[in-house]
């Protein structure tokens, strides 16, 4: 996997990471656990990075929606 990561995201969400090739989305959160979600789609990885509650859209749009995988 070649994940390219950007951090300080939000208070909850500490890092963001995402890999074009197996379209997969990491998330960090505060407290250090982390979630591997595939497949993502690169528009909807870049609008959660982008947005200005990243959090709400990650629950909204990911959690529950798309599985869980297995990440690094």
């Amino acid at each position: 996997m070649n994940m390219v990561w950007d951090r300080f995201v939000s208070n909850r969400i500490r890092e963001l990471g995402y890999d074009v090739a197996t379209r997969t989305m990491a998330v960090v959160f505060a407290n250090n656990t982390r979630t591997f979600h595939a497949p993502v789609s690169y528009p909807l990885y870049a609008s959660i990075n982008h947005a200005r509650f990243p959090e709400h859209l990650y629950r909204q749009a990911i959690l529950g929606k798309i599985p869980e995988v297995s990440g690094i």
